[in-house]
């Protein structure tokens, strides 16, 4: 399963980065050359960071809930404990 996710991780990844470094308008010197592919880089890293935060979150889901499903029942108590004072 682990690996279905990565290869889905990676595809989803590819063709975002593939969507979004399409660029309708030529630029007119370097800094705007620059400046244009540096937000769209800044972009797909935000997305990708996005995603494996989100990834991450899913993962403890999965973990937390098998680890409540094989733990032991919680033991009933032997007695009253009396306080004095």
């Amino acid at each position: 399963m682990n690996h279905l996710l990565v290869v889905g991780f990676y595809l989803v990844n590819l063709g975002y980065v593939t969507l979004r470094l399409k660029s309708d308008t030529l630029p007119q010197n370097l800094q705007s050359l620059i400046e244009e592919l540096s937000t769209k880089v800044g972009l797909v890293l935000l997305v990708l960071g996005a995603m494996h935060f989100f990834n991450l979150f899913v993962f403890s889901k999965m973990r937390r809930r098998a680890l409540q499903q094989n733990a032991e029942p919680p033991v009933l108590p032997d007695g009253d404990l009396t306080v004095t004072r």
